[in-house]
């Protein structure tokens, strides 16, 4: 298994896109599969077991409730890590890999053990190679309006590989995260231990849209929100930065509410921002 990649991906009641990036990613890395079914429903979990029940290469876990990104990624992981594997490649089921990624990825592996590797992403109509966060104000962009050291810069979960080297230095995904925000403060932690982020040149995976969430949603809404909060507290160590980062975001996040309550005629994004400091299990509706 030294060399050999482990796939995990993640579904959430989107079997049909998760089929198609699991024909796609057979078809590029052959590789072994651990999906991920967030799902908890007996119906979903039938459609995925019926369509993959002669596909040895893929390993189905489910847990007994939604349990959230992060800690589904985890999991998947844990269980690659179990059977051997040290290489891995992280895939939102929305995706579609592209020919050619196979040698990229492992000549990246090669190149960088240890590192956070991404391949860019065909976002849209254009390339996607990793955003900036800042961290006082919560804005994100592709490009930064000044270097600071207030912005940091970030992979998105969309597509991430890495090796049992960046697990045993880093960690796992933090799963004080349910979902949004895991990727800024795992990106955060590895620039902190001057881990390496590198970045593919070639456009090699396809991001085809979410699936797993719908726009000014109270889910939606309370868990961004909630994932801004709480990076306050992960980005800085010490209390004061906390509380500024607080104070600051709470303005933007109620500029943002505003606006968006107005946009999309709800007023979710308002009790989004007034529960978002309290640890609510809010899931989505089916």
């Amino acid at each position: 298994m030294e060399n050999k990649i482990a796939v995990i991906i993640l579904n959430y009641f989107g079997s049909e896109a998760t089929v198609k990036c699991i024909d796609s990613v057979n078809r590029t890395l052959k590789p072994t599969i651990f999906l991920v079914d967030n799902s908890a429903d007996h119906g979903e979990r039938r459609k995925l077991a019926m369509h993959f029940r002669n596909h040895e290469y893929i390993q189905m876990l489910f847990p007994s409730e939604n349990i959230g990104f992060a800690a589904g990624v985890n999991r998947g992981l844990r269980e690659a890590i179990k059977k051997g594997f040290k290489r891995f490649f992280l895939l939102n089921n929305d995706t579609i890999l592209l020919d050619g990624l196979k040698n990229k990825l492992e000549d990246s592996f090669g190149k960088w053990p240890g590192a956070l590797i991404a391949p860019t992403i065909k976002w849209g109509d254009s390339p996607n190679k990793g955003y900036y966060y800042h961290k006082y104000f919560g804005l994100i962009v592709k490009e930064r309006f000044f270097k600071s050291t207030s912005w940091l810069y970030y992979l998105s979960g969309c597509a991430l590989a890495f090796d049992i080297e960046f697990l045993d230095k880093i960690g796992y995904f933090s799963e004080n995260f349910f979902m949004y925000g895991e990727d800024i403060e795992l990106s955060y932690r590895a620039q902190s231990k001057n881990v390496p982020i590198v970045v593919m040149s070639e456009e090699l995976v396809i991001h085809e849209g979410s699936h797993s969430s719908k726009m000014a949603s109270y889910f939606y809404e309370y868990h961004i929100i909630r994932s801004h909060y709480l990076l306050c507290f992960f980005l800085f160590r010490d209390p004061f930065n906390q509380m500024v980062a607080v104070l600051v975001k709470t303005f933007t996040m109620f500029l943002r509410t505003c606006i968006r309550s107005i946009r999309y005629k709800t007023l979710s994004p308002l009790k989004a921002l007034l529960l978002a400091p309290l640890a609510v299990k809010v899931r989505p509706h089916r």
